[in-house]
């Protein structure tokens, strides 16, 4: 029996059963560095090839979110899937900054709608993170996001919905 290639995380949404991360690229740019963007595309095509269509990334992931929305354009024509994250900075954020961040993300990402945006605050036991869940679910209805995530207390497990 052939394993499934995909998982259902929520109803309607499969994704890759193995996720390739772009955290790599952050590492690469914190001393100025950049990497070739067109190079870091067509080796993404070799993942896409070999059926691991659903990449990981995040805001601060250095030129991540640009490497794959040229991928996602170039090479997969739309069929990839691309995750981010939205860390904002510590303290409080306004509904103005969570829209210029999925703005900021789908510009980045070439697309008109997010997979899956993750939401990551600092410090969960100040409330205000709420906040930026409730405008980032306005941002989910509006069309810009189709899956919100969330850390599931203090593991890399989220919840979607």
């Amino acid at each position: 029996m052939k394993a499934e290639s995909t998982i259902e995380l929520a109803p309607g949404f499969k994704i890759s059963r193995v996720i390739t991360g772009l955290w790599q690229v952050a590492d690469l740019e914190r001393d100025g560095n950049q990497i070739d963007q067109e190079a870091a595309a067509q080796a993404m095509k070799q993942y896409f090839d070999a059926g691991l269509t659903t990449f990981d990334m995040a805001d601060h992931y250095g030129s991540a979110e640009d490497i794959a929305g040229l991928f996602d354009n170039k090479y997969a024509k739309g069929k990839s899937q691309l995750f981010t994250k939205w860390v904002p900075t510590p303290g409080q954020v306004t509904k103005a900054q969570v829209r210029e961040a999925v703005q900021r993300a789908l510009k980045r990402l070439r697309t008109e709608q997010i997979n899956l945006m993750q939401f990551h605050a600092w410090n969960y036991a100040d409330p205000s993170w709420l906040d930026c869940l409730y405008w980032l679910q306005e941002l989910k209805a509006e069309g810009l996001i189709q899956c919100l995530g969330l850390p599931i207390l203090t593991r890399h497990i989220c919840a979607l919905y």
